[in-house]
């Protein structure tokens, strides 16, 4: 089954509803995210967060039969900002990754630009909103 396929979202949401009763249920984490395979948990004291990721990597392996990417498992300063799902979040708010921006600037045209602007206004800083702005104006100016 492709990734990205309707039907694998919703297994993934299925399968994985045991992970975030674990999370919220048995570790007790407030702060919990997960969309799809990807999750992250936030915690200010480092060495409880050293032990969330111990727990939770036994969890997934003995119960779920799943096996952790040692690429993506990190622990971060949100200060540093945290990659996920085409924004970098940090404690004072999120901004659009460059890859995202990258992406919007070749696929923006007259007919989607409307809901590419939401996304810019949604997820951008000051700095993206006066990029996609630019990008609107040039676009609008090139059909005339």
């Amino acid at each position: 089954m492709p990734i990205g396929n309707l039907t694998s979202q919703i297994f993934a949401n299925i399968y994985l509803n045991e992970l975030d009763r674990f999370v919220k249920h048995k570790l007790k984490i407030k702060y919990y995210l997960r969309y799809g395979d990807d999750f992250i948990l936030v915690h200010s004291d480092r060495e409880k967060l050293v032990e969330f990721r111990e727990l939770t990597i036994k969890f997934l392996e003995s119960t779920l039969k799943l096996k952790m990417n040692p690429k993506n498992d990190k622990i971060l300063k949100v200060r540093h900002g945290l990659r996920f799902l085409g924004v970098v979040i940090y404690s004072g708010g999120r901004k659009l990754n460059k890859r995202s921006q990258n992406r919007i600037n070749k696929k923006i045209n007259h007919s989607n630009f409307s809901s590419y602007y939401g996304l810019v206004l949604k997820h951008g800083n000051q700095r993206n909103i006066k990029q996609f702005s630019w990008l609107v104006h040039n676009l609008i100016n090139t059909k005339n």
